[in-house]
Formats: C-alpha cells, sequence, structure tokens
C-alpha cells in the first residue's frame, strides 16, 4: 500500500479522469494494486463499472462518476459529490483526452487526421480537440486546487503528449492542445509549490490504447498501457515534475530536436508512411 504522503489516516485517495479505457484505466489498476481508494471518472457508466470491479479485485476501493470534462458544471458536480464522500483528496490525474473529432473522420488515426492538416481543416475539429484535452483540464483544476488548498497540499497529474515537441504530421489542432497543456503546467509549477501542491506532467509516446488501434504509420517504442501507467504511476509518486514513457521513444525525440530541420523533416515523414503492421 502506497503511505499517505501527509501522515493522514486512511488509503491515498485518487481521481481519475478519462478513466474507462486506455490509460487512465490503467493508472486507477496500478493505484488500486497498490491500495488506494480511486475515484474513476468518464462519460460511460458502464465501462466504467467494469474498471471499478476490476480495481476491486485488484485489492482497492472504487466509485464512479459520469462527468463530461468539456462541460464545467458537470465537472464542478461531480468533484462536489466526491466531496461528500471523502475527506480529502490526495492526488488527481487529469487523464481525459481525444485525438481527434467524432465529426471528422474522412480519415483519422492516432494523433491525426485529415481535418487537421492544411489542405481540409477544420475549426470544429481544432476546438473540439482543445476544448476536451486543455479545458477538460482547466474545469478540474478550479475544484481539485480549492479542496487542496483547503487541506494540506496533495499532487495534480495531467497526461499530455510528446506530440507536444511538435514531430508528429497531420495534428496540428492535436500538437497545439498538448503543447497548451505542458505550458499551463510549467507556469503554474511554481505557485502549486508554495501551497504544498505538486504537478506533474505526463508526457507518453506510443501507447497500445484505443487510438492505436488499427493504425498504419509506424509506431516507434509502442507499449503497454500498463506499462506505461507503472511509470506513471512511480512518477507521480516519487514526485517527479516530468515523466515520459518510454524512455526510448522519449531519446528518440530529443535527438531528433537536436538534428537539423530538412533531415527532421525527412524522418517525421518516413514515420508517417504506412507500416507493415
Amino acid at each position: 500500500m502506497i503511505a499517505n504522503s501527509r501522515g493522514m489516516a486512511g488509503p491515498l485517495r485518487v481521481l481519475v479522469t478519462g478513466a474507462s479505457s486506455g490509460i487512465g484505466a490503467a493508472i486507477a489498476r496500478n493505484y488500486a494494486r497498490r491500495g488506494a481508494q480511486v475515484a474513476l471518472l468518464a462519460r460511460r457508466r458502464e465501462p466504467l463499472e467494469e474498471v471499478a470491479a476490476a480495481c476491486r479485485a485488484d485489492g482497492g476501493e472504487a466509485s464512479v462518476l459520469v462527468c463530461d470534462v468539456t462541460q464545467k458544471a458537470e465537472v464542478a458536480a461531480a468533484v462536489g459529490a466526491l466531496a461528500e464522500q471523502w475527506p480529502r483528496i490526495d492526488r488527481a490525474v487529469l487523464n481525459a483526452g481525444v485525438a481527434w473529432s467524432d465529426g471528422a473522420r474522412s480519415f483519422a488515426e492516432c494523433c491525426t487526421s485529415d481535418a487537421q492538416n492544411a489542405a481540409a481543416f477544420d475549426a470544429g475539429t481544432a476546438a473540439e480537440i482543445m476544448t476536451t484535452n486543455y479545458l477538460g483540464a482547466v474545469y478540474f483544476l478550479e475544484p481539485v486546487l480549492a479542496w487542496m488548498r483547503q487541506g494540506s497540499g496533495g499532487r495534480i497529474a495531467f497526461t499530455g503528449s510528446m506530440a507536444a515537441d511538435g514531430l508528429l504530421e497531420r495534428s496540428g489542432p492535436y500538437v497545439a492542445s498538448k503543447a497548451a497543456l505542458r505550458a499551463l503546467v510549467e507556469g503554474m509549477r511554481p505557485d502549486a509549490c508554495a501551497l504544498n501542491i505538486g504537478l506533474t506532467l505526463l508526457e507518453p509516446g506510443f501507447v497500445e490504447t484505443g487510438m492505436t488501434e488499427g493504425v498504419r504509420y509506424r509506431m516507434p517504442f509502442l507499449i503497454s498501457a500498463e506499462r506505461a501507467a507503472e511509470a506513471f504511476v512511480r512518477g507521480i509518486e516519487d514526485g517527479k515534475d516530468r515523466v515520459r514513457a518510454p524512455w526510448q521513444m522519449s531519446a528518440l525525440v530529443g535527438v531528433a530536436r537536436l538534428v537539423p530541420a530538412p533531415l527532421r523533416a525527412l524522418g517525421v515523414r518516413w514515420l508517417g508512411r504506412a507500416s507493415d503492421r
């Protein structure tokens, strides 16, 4: 069991958004295996109940709250309902996100779509992606920060993406949403630290989730959601400012940023070509 970092009685209490599948579900289950009490939030109740059952089987406690992160009133109501159940909140993992718009699927794969490039740009798609990936975290920040300020602090984690480094084609709005999230976290960290509230930025590379299922382009160093969750939870509990997984993809991206732009563009185009998968 994870010891409560503030010396308070009871298990660690962890809120996870986007918890119905993928990285969010894997993070929730990882915390449950460590003896935490988790609150699972997403739009669909049935998959949330399945994840909650798995968390309980893993040895943790789990509750379900149906919530659309793009609706500020729903977010406030969900956090308010949780505050009636929990005496405090120790962790919030703001993981909910989308890679494309449901309304623009002429071509859509992990983090890319026709509607995100210059040839077929769609403002509605860009707005939907930004609203979910950026404002979906912002709407939680207000009530969660207030709750943690009332207590003795805590830690908030945000699921960004290595795509924020700008090395993914056909994905301008998605990259912009993750870059905005990165800037938000880094800009707020000093103020939050002064209140004993840590902020951790989680930046995955390619991870096996519903977003990557059936993807035709190359995905170097693809890892399972469980493996990503293990790295992320460990980093959160170690108090790290940023956690990137897998490390091999992080290293590749770091090297690519040192390469002259024309050569880097060739590498990005190579990644965008269909793989043999």
